[in-house]
């Protein structure tokens, strides 16, 4: 069976999150409207407020492919905001991808099932031989349909969260600015550490001044497949064959597929963050060697 391929135009898509053309640029935090303090309720507050909002934490749902999936992917351009790249990634049967199904009813006779991907936790190592320099993230939603779910499920089947994944995130992890430094909810000002659901470490610099679809290459500083993981209390430790450029692992052994460990520790310590409207984003502060960074790990809205 062949996926028909569908790239949606984010104003088709009722109901999810819509995606702007353009932005302006959102990692200096010292011009970003948006930029505020992070907030710690007190244990009382936090009570409240999951009496008040029982579902604050992400869902994120994983899936493995039970077949290869090919997808057709548009991306921006890192100079030229009107250029689009189209360009068709393979995704590997066994692979494990953060997205979620759900079906259009385009018209009482036309009703049609999809697959949507997480674009932004797609690896590098997927990526790669669909990429060039100048490519940026898209702005389009990545997208395959079929006329029945069945035929999506035959190709992406549920599994559970992988044991070198954070829980309530989807991997991407921030250097935490300090408590007492302004910065958005909504993009990034700080470098940022990616775990990847079908198993990889990326360290990735912020591109200061770019807008949000050029605030990271696609192309990592470094990465890493991870070989084995190990969970101790509210640490995994991570290990991989080489050294990755700008993060605090450590070399463990003189050689072989696990010769350096990253340990990813929970800290425990949530904060809010005030979305612009009438809620707030909560981020989960985990440790990375000794450099502290920030995931979202959910929200709550009035």
């Amino acid at each position: 069976m062949k996926f028909k391929q569908i790239l949606f135009a984010t104003a088709l898509l009722t109901g999810l999150l819509a995606i702007p053309a353009a932005q302006a640029s959102a990692a200096d935090s010292s011009t970003d409207p948006d930029a505020t303090l992070p907030s710690y309720p007190t244990a009382k507050q936090w009570a409240n407020i999951k009496k008040g909002y029982p579902d604050i934490w992400s869902k994120i749902n994983y899936y493995k492919t039970s077949r290869p999936v090919s997808v057709t992917i548009k991306f921006s351009d890192m100079n030229d905001t009107k250029t689009v790249h189209q360009k068709v990634v393979r995704i590997p049967k066994g692979t494990t991808v953060i997205g979620k199904k759900f079906k259009m009813n385009w018209s009482k006779t036309n009703v049609k099932s999809y697959f949507q991907f997480e674009f932004d936790t797609l690896s590098y190592a997927l990526l790669k031989p669909a990429l060039s320099k100048n490519f940026a993230a898209p702005r389009q939603w990545t997208t395959v349909g079929a006329k029945k779910m069945a035929s999506i499920n035959k190709y992406f089947v549920k599994v559970h969260r992988p044991a070198y994944m954070p829980a309530y995130s989807s991997g991407d992890l921030n250097k935490f600015p300090g408590d007492k430094v302004k910065f958005s909810p909504w993009n990034a000002s700080t470098d940022q550490v990616r775990i990847t659901p079908d198993g990889y470490v990326e360290f990735t610099k912020i591109n200061s001044g770019q807008d949000s679809y050029r605030l990271f290459n696609l192309m990592p500083v470094s990465a890493a497949k991870i070989h084995k993981v190990r969970v101790k209390n509210n640490t995994r430790y991570l290990y991989y064959s080489h050294h990755i450029k700008g993060v605090g692992d450590r070399q463990v052994a003189k050689t072989g597929s696990t010769k350096y460990r990253l340990a990813v520790k929970n800290l425990h310590k949530p904060f809010t963050m005030f979305d612009g409207d009438q809620g707030d984003f909560i981020m989960s502060k985990y440790q990375l060697g000794n450099t502290v960074y920030y995931t979202q790990s959910g929200g709550y809205s009035a």
